[in-house]
């Protein structure tokens, strides 16, 4: 009888293991994931897909958390917040400028970063403190930067309706 309960018992335990090494070759990996969608939001023929994005956005973000020292990750958690730009979603975009800035202090995106820092401020939150202080700090550390104009620019109309723009412009051609 002991026999025929420890034969019963690596049975089931064969199978137990054998299903789940089935079911992680059946599940495709975050890279593959990542890749499929990327396929299907910007391939040829594709069309924005709101919920494909936010699941993109997502995965981006668990390779970036799950692997912070691989050299994709950066670029996944700049995408990741450019993905969250677009939907709007301003203070997730935030927080994950925020992570991208504070993990990877010297990485080629961090001026475009800081600039997206302030333009979400400025237009999506309409904080125009926080809009005003981050351009001023992207101009001190980036003025040689192609948004350096841009970031002078939008400090000079902050705060300023569609209206006031529109008639400062007018006046500026009224004079040519």
């Amino acid at each position: 009888m002991k026999n025929f309960i420890a034969l019963l018992l690596i049975a089931g335990l064969t199978g137990l293991i054998f299903s789940c090494s089935q079911t992680n070759q059946k599940t495709p990996d975050i890279s593959e994931q990542i890749s499929e969608l990327e396929k299907s939001l910007y391939g040829e023929n594709s069309d924005f897909n709101p919920d494909d994005a936010g699941r993109l956005m997502n995965l981006y973000e668990r390779y970036a958390d799950s692997l912070p020292d691989d050299s994709s990750s950066p670029e996944y958690l700049f995408k990741a917040a450019d993905i969250s730009m677009y939907r709007s979603d301003a203070m997730h975009t935030i927080s994950m400028l925020d992570r991208f800035l504070t993990r990877y202090p010297t990485h080629e995106r961090v001026a475009m970063s800081m600039f997206l820092k302030a333009f979400v401020f400025d237009s999506q939150i309409g904080d125009t403190a926080s809009a005003r202080r981050f351009y001023e700090e992207f101009i001190e550390r980036f003025p040689e930067e192609e948004f350096a104009e841009d970031a002078k620019m939008a400090i000079k109309n902050l705060g300023k309706s569609p209206e006031d723009l529109i008639n400062e412009f007018e006046k500026l051609n009224a004079g040519l």
